[in-house]
């Protein structure tokens, strides 16, 4: 996973641009600085160990941002679509590997 600096700037790189394109509150579109969700972004980086499925990714999501902002609207439900796009992304840029992926890795099977 993210074993160096150098990986982690690839995982901040996937995770601002989910968010960034995400953008709640329309708050880059309306021109605040690209900065805006860096402390969320940050969050989020910090808990993509944890990513396994597109859920994981919507709650990790959910929790980053109904905690800096409000519940309303940033519910596991709200956050599916973008966690579905985070997952996406993350796996896509081989950072991340779903659960099926890493049993298959280990041999495992499921119970």
């Amino acid at each position: 996973m993210m074993t160096d600096r150098k990986q982690w700037k690839k995982v901040e790189a996937v995770v601002r641009a989910v968010i960034h394109k995400w953008d709640p509150y329309s708050l880059i579109e309306g021109g605040a600085p690209e900065d805006e969700w860096d402390g969320e972004i940050l969050k989020i980086v910090g808990r993509v160990r944890g990513i396994k499925s597109p859920t994981d990714a919507a709650v990790a999501v959910s929790d980053v941002f109904s905690s800096a902002f409000e519940l309303e609207g940033f519910k596991k439900e709200d956050c599916a679509e973008v966690g579905q796009r985070l997952f996406d992304a993350l796996k896509e840029a081989g950072l991340i590997e779903d659960g099926e992926s890493a049993n298959a890795r280990y041999g495992l099977r499921p119970l």
